[in-house]
């Protein structure tokens, strides 16, 4: 009750402000997280959930019919903004939803969204839930920048915002006769086109920044538009390769009409001459439709990578963080202290793990594995992970699992690692240095030691690792740092 009376004075009171108050405080949502407030009072009609996303395929109808505008009851307006004249930006359709609409909840914006654009480019369902999804947090990310949408859309677009409309509110009761929701069209858009809407428009980076504010990071939704993506790539591919063959088809009509010139009579050569000029024209023109093709299928395999690689990224991190959560409940009740020998001729040093009873101090058990490396061992997935030497300091060193109630091995690695590897977790991956002949390597492991990847290059067997955004950083056998991608530990760069 106390919201619903300071929300009614805060209403009050901004529809007393300026366009540039509210513009200005539209602006400041771009800044923090996305969190539309619905309606959640009683209800005089409730409609279905099919009745809500049939005004989007009514909406998509009745602009077949127009051209340029399509509508719905004076409720709802579809509005085509294109112009090929302009180039380097994105024509657009745009929901409107009008004074007269009733919608108070995003999921039917959406439902309404996803209609349109199965009825107007037919995607299917699902992909239309998907774009619909991304849409409205676009729309919201972005709402009243007009400064972003004009950098971003053609003019003709921009004739139709303003900074009051201009994408959508998070508030509901804001919608009606203030919403422009603007749908970023590509210069291929047509019917049964996957490409028709901008994907990367779509998933700019304050959008799946905002993603990953959600509590689940938004990584299904965020994965389903890579694979989306991907589809949009077989899609490009297919048509990069026709482009090709009108390429090689083009060089061989002008071979053809090249030879016909050079035994032409005289009176027919300036007309074969022409032929000729007019072929080389059309053969340029193929080679930089092809070219422009191959480029766009590049860009867009360098967009998903990306993507993929930062996905990849949270969920280990999530996932991470679920698992010490849970290790640090299971084990909390168990004091664990690794009690160090002297340091080796060789500088390093090794102990053994024990189970002390912190009540009159006493040891209650100690770990059968003698020679745990350094002074490390780590909470992992309920178990308690190290790198060890069994039964003697000469053994081959390895990864091993504890069990955390009675400190015995297992879990252990086939490889041998660097005795005094450095070891860093994250997600279900664990990495560390092996041995590869004379050679030091980094491996990546899974959750049964199990060697997933081996680095191509010779690794320092003393350096640091780090990982960020898909890549895992590590020192080369010559000091220099090395950038490997955190899957499959390929090399990606060098550092020097």
């Amino acid at each position: 009750m106390i919201a619903c009376i300071v929300l009614g004075l805060w209403l009050a009171l901004a529809g007393n402000a300026g366009a540039q108050q509210v513009a200005e405080e539209e602006l400041k949502s771009a800044d923090r997280e996305i969190e539309f407030i619905n309606y959640t009072g009683p209800y005089e009609r409730i409609d279905t959930a099919e009745e809500i996303k049939a005004i989007g395929y009514l909406l998509a109808g009745s602009l077949k019919q127009d051209g340029r505008t399509g509508r719905f009851l004076g409720k709802y307006t579809i509005l085509r903004a294109m112009d090929p004249r302009e180039k380097g930006k994105f024509d657009a359709d745009i929901l409107s939803i009008d004074p007269e609409a009733r919608v108070d909840h995003i999921d039917n914006v959406r439902r309404i969204l996803a209609g349109y654009l199965e009825g107007a480019f037919r995607y299917s369902p699902e992909d239309a839930r998907l774009l619909a999804r991304f849409a409205t947090v676009y729309n919201a990310v972005h709402r009243g920048d007009l400064p972003y949408f004009g950098s971003k859309y053609k003019a003709v677009v921009m004739s139709h915002l303003g900074s009051r409309n201009a994408g959508i509110s998070i508030r509901y009761d804001e919608w009606p006769g203030a919403t422009r929701l603007l749908i970023p069209l590509t210069s291929e858009a047509a019917e049964g086109r996957l490409s028709s809407l901008s994907t990367t428009e779509l998933t700019e980076k304050k959008v799946i920044e905002q993603m990953r504010k959600q509590p689940d990071m938004g990584l299904e939704e965020r994965k389903d538009m890579v694979e989306l993506k991907e589809r949009e790539i077989e899609e490009k591919k297919a048509e990069a390769q026709a482009q090709v063959e009108r390429v090689e088809e083009a060089k061989g009509e002008l071979a053809q009409k090249e030879a016909e010139a050079a035994a032409a009579a005289p009176a027919e050569k300036a007309a074969k001459e022409k032929e000729v000029a007019e072929k080389k024209v059309e053969v340029k023109q193929a080679e930089a439709a092809a070219a422009e093709k191959e480029a766009e299928v590049a860009a867009k395999e360098a967009e998903v990578a990306g993507e993929r690689a930062q996905i990849i990224s949270d969920e280990r991190s999530r996932e991470a963080k679920g698992g010490e959560a849970k290790a640090a409940v299971s084990l909390a009740d168990q004091l664990y202290y690794l009690k160090v020998r002297p340091r080796e001729a060789s500088g390093s040093i090794s102990g053994g793990l024990s189970i002390l009873d912190p009540g009159p101090p006493a040891v209650k058990l100690t770990s059968p594995v003698d020679y745990i490396r350094g002074r490390a061992f780590y909470f992992y997935k309920e178990a308690i992970l190290v790198v060890a030497q069994e039964g003697s300091p000469k053994a081959p060193a390895r990864l091993l699992l504890l069990d955390p109630l009675n400190l015995q091995p297992v879990k252990r690695s086939r490889e041998e690692l660097y005795a005094d590897s450095f070891v860093l977790i994250q997600g279900g991956s664990i990495y560390a240095v092996v041995r590869s002949g004379r050679e030091y390597r980094l491996a990546r492991f899974d959750d049964n030691l199990a060697q997933a990847a081996l680095s191509s290059a010779a690794v320092d067997r003393d350096s640091s690792l780090a990982l960020f955004a898909g890549r895992i950083y590590v020192n080369s056998a010559g000091r220099e740092i090395l950038a490997l991608d955190a899957g499959d530990l390929s090399l990606q760069a060098r550092v020097r």
